[in-house]
């Protein structure tokens, strides 16, 4: 049986980042923070290719147009293509996620 992994959203990061700097202030880091997502998004809606040495890459790709099925009456749909967000993480990151099995 598949087991959960416990999630986190923006805030839990922010959270668990404000505790680790105590430097600034609160609202400088959380300004920090959030202006890092927001150039993430940026650069990625204007498909730039965005490298986090030993983390990973983010890229923009697009997704080419192609015909599927309705599951409800299994009539042929057209989907558009559209751009999705690809994230391949780096060597050193999978290394050191795979070190305490």
């Amino acid at each position: 049986m598949k087991t959960r992994t416990p999630k986190q959203n923006k805030s839990d990061l922010l959270k668990s980042f404000l505790q680790s700097e105590t430097d600034l202030t609160p609202q400088i880091n959380e300004a920090i923070f959030n202006r890092f997502f927001d150039l993430l998004e940026e650069h990625l809606k204007k498909h730039l290719t965005i490298e986090l040495r030993n983390f990973g890459v983010f890229k923009s790709k697009l997704m080419p147009s192609r015909y599927g099925s309705d599951p409800r009456n299994k009539a042929k749909i057209y989907i558009p293509s559209k751009w999705k967000v690809a994230f391949k993480a780096s060597e050193s990151i999978n290394k050191r996620l795979n070190e305490k099995i």
